[in-house]
């Protein structure tokens, strides 16, 4: 079996769990809220794989798709940190699963893990099995109380916007690392010699902070104009990173598609926010 499969397998399973547990437990929390509460754990597990995978290295994923070793660990990590564990947490959070159901999820975790490193197709540097333990049974943990926590909801809620956040900036990157790993579109910043690494490390930090301008005019200020400056920021920043040609086309690209994608994940992001974790009147 080709390894893309294996981790295309995975996603699956993350996946069909996710929707196992949404159908079943549909009676908790309107589907939107588990929507919301999908991408917000996928957030966190692309924060944590952005720290300890793009900036220390810590292990290696062998898709078989790309020669570059980082538009393999870029591959693996959209595959596996958008299903996989945001599905693992739907089920803890929605069954409200005790310490040793999320002790057992940990263990299925090293499973897979171990049989990834024995089909080659996964790779450790300076990491060990018990970080890796370690750091799913506290993203379990961490999952179950903020999910029963959004359901306690008040309007301009610290929890709201920060939930919110996550989400809005999953919806402004998801898009980014699909554009670079086609050969569409590139950041020549020459932060480390890799191009694929490069790029992320610029656009994961410069959405990261282009998500609190996000959250900000569309979560906190209430009027509906204050909802037009991401689109203008989104189009002005864009602009200026082209002049100082730090964003560079490839194949037909050009930056009218860039923007496009933008303002189809704001629109998208204020639309979700409109009508998702709706605080509860008193």
């Amino acid at each position: 079996m080709a390894n893309i499969y294996w981790y295309c397998l995975i996603a699956i399973i993350g996946l069909g769990i996710a929707a196992f547990t949404i159908y079943k437990k549909r009676d908790i929390a309107k589907l939107s809220t588990f929507f919301v509460f999908f991408l917000f754990s996928t957030c966190v597990t692309w924060i944590g794989e952005f720290t300890v995978l793009g900036l220390f290295n810590s292990y290696a994923y062998k898709t078989g798709i790309f020669t570059s070793p980082w538009a393999q660990n870029l591959l693996g990590h959209l595959i596996l940190n958008s299903t996989f564990y945001p599905g693992t947490a739907i089920l803890v959070a929605a069954y409200s699963l005790g310490y040793g159901w999320i002790s057992l999820i940990t263990v299925i975790y090293l499973l897979v893990e171990y049989l990834f490193m024995k089909l080659g197709i996964y790779e450790h540097h300076w990491w060990k099995y018990y970080m890796t333990g370690l750091c799913i049974l506290i993203y379990q943990v961490f999952s179950k109380i903020w999910f029963k926590k959004m359901n306690e909801l008040q309007p301009r809620s610290w929890l709201r916007i920060s939930t919110f956040y996550f989400v809005g900036f999953v919806i402004l990157h998801y898009p980014i690392p699909i554009i670079l790993l086609l050969g569409k579109q590139y950041y020549n910043v020459n932060w480390v010699q890799d191009m694929y690494l490069s790029s992320t490390m610029f656009i994961f930090a410069y959405q990261l902070v282009e998500a609190l301008f996000l959250v900000f005019f569309v979560c906190y200020l209430k009027k509906w104009f204050w909802k037009l400056v991401p689109f203008i920021i989104a189009f002005v920043g864009q602009s200026i990173l082209v002049k100082l040609n730090i964003l560079v086309f490839q194949d037909g690209w050009n930056l009218f598609y860039t923007i496009l994608v933008y303002f189809i994940g704001i629109a998208t992001f204020i639309l979700i926010e409109k009508y998702t974790l709706i605080p509860k009147k008193t």
